[in-house]
């Protein structure tokens, strides 16, 4: 697939270039729509604990906190709304018409059977559209809001099949994220908050969907992509295929290397960058990660993400929410949650062995950049360490 040497790296070489592409080592994007821009799209169901992913990839000097990062969705710099496979992605606002529109067939495709049973095709779907598309055109407009809307519209319409019209004003561009009411997070005109932008051709659209993904989250196979953007690997392969072509889509900037035996991709600009570093050693100070259960370091990869697994264990790690990652050097070694409440937050920790005097002191440096983002005071709950 690709010119230039070829390359030859274990799992722990694999950890490194990972950590770096990603910026949880030596973040260089310049804020969070940055990094959402770079990434092209990032998992995001969980609300505050997303933000909080896209903060950890920022240098520490300018690393926005909780309330930076609520400006920046609220005036739109980053926008929130289902997306690939499909769930819940930040989208950057310059990215987010050309996304949509070439994920709509497989969301479609994923979705279809939900809004039969909901009794949304047809007619009946095009009347609720047409409903949150006037709502919209007056302002943002909470879940509330809409559901009032509808009824006021003769379209009296509550769980799934709230849910399912909401996802169908969402892939027709009606619908996006709006600003905060309160605690209240709202929907706004597709239009109001997305650039207009020319249609593209769907096979220019998923090689750079496919360039993208491999310059924020290389080493990565054809298999990664598929499993991260929800299309078949047949188009997956077609994609990297044009990613890498010098004459094609894609450009042409991707280098080839070898796995476990298995070829892996990494954007050509990126290993250049990355040819100085070496490899974590057991002598290097640790570095404790607090990443969000969906977090593209785990998100980002195919099951069963063998990276991740530390020493003693074999099962597969999967996101496991209200939990999420705790990761030292790359690989798991427990759990955590963030707790927040009025005046102050609480952070679990669930760990998997006995943490080094080095890795405590880690783990106290990052649970600290968690204080510093949520703006307030964090009491940290320690459960006891499972027996064998």
């Amino acid at each position: 697939m690709a010119a230039g040497r070829d390359l030859t790296v274990d799992l722990a070489e694999l950890r490194t270039l990972r950590l770096r592409v990603q910026g949880l080592r030596a973040p260089f994007d310049a804020s969070g729509p940055e990094v959402v821009r770079r990434f092209a799209a990032v998992q995001a169901q969980e609300f505050l604990p997303a933000q909080w992913g896209l903060a950890a990839r920022v240098p520490h000097d300018r690393r926005p906190d909780a309330a930076t990062l609520a400006a920046a969705l609220d005036d739109g710099g980053i926008l929130r709304t289902h997306v690939l496979r499909p769930t819940w992605h930040f989208l950057h606002p310059d990215d987010a018409r050309w996304i949509m529109e070439v994920s709509a067939e497989r969301v479609y495709g994923a979705s279809r059977t939900y809004i039969r049973r909901s009794g949304l095709e047809g007619e009946t779907g095009t009347r609720g559209l047409a409903i949150v598309a006037a709502s919209l055109e007056g302002g943002h407009r909470t879940r509330a809001e809409l559901t009032a809307a509808l009824e006021a519209g003769g379209l009296p319409l509550t769980g799934l099949a709230f849910t399912y019209v909401l996802m169908l004003a969402e892939l027709e561009r009606v619908a996006i994220s709006g600003a905060n009411a309160g605690k209240q997070r709202t929907y706004a005109a597709f239009d109001e908050r997305v650039p207009p932008s020319a249609p593209r051709p769907r096979e220019e659209a998923l090689a750079e969907l496919a360039a993208r993904f491999i310059a924020s989250r290389g080493p990565v196979t054809e298999r990664d992509f598929a499993a991260w953007s929800g299309f078949t690997l047949g188009d997956a392969r077609r994609a990297f295929a044009d990613a890498a072509d010098p004459e094609g889509l894609g450009g042409g900037r991707i280098e080839e290397l070898e796995v476990d035996g298995a070829a892996h991709v990494l954007d050509a600009a990126t290993v250049a960058s990355l040819e100085p570093a070496e490899p974590v050693s057991d002598a290097a100070a640790p570095v404790v990660d607090l990443l969000q259960a969906y977090d593209e370091y785990i998100m980002g990869y195919a099951p069963p993400r063998s990276y991740l697994q530390p020493p003693g264990r074999s099962d597969p790690v999967h996101p496991e929410f209200p939990l999420h990652a705790l990761v030292i050097d790359g690989t798991m070694a427990g759990r955590w949650a963030p707790v927040v409440e009025a005046k102050r937050a609480r952070v679990r920790i669930v760990p998997w062995r006995e943490f080094t005097p080095a890795e405590e002191r880690a783990l106290a440096a990052s649970v600290a950049e968690v204080e510093r983002f949520l703006g307030q005071p964090v009491t940290v709950e320690r459960e006891p360490i499972p027996s064998a």
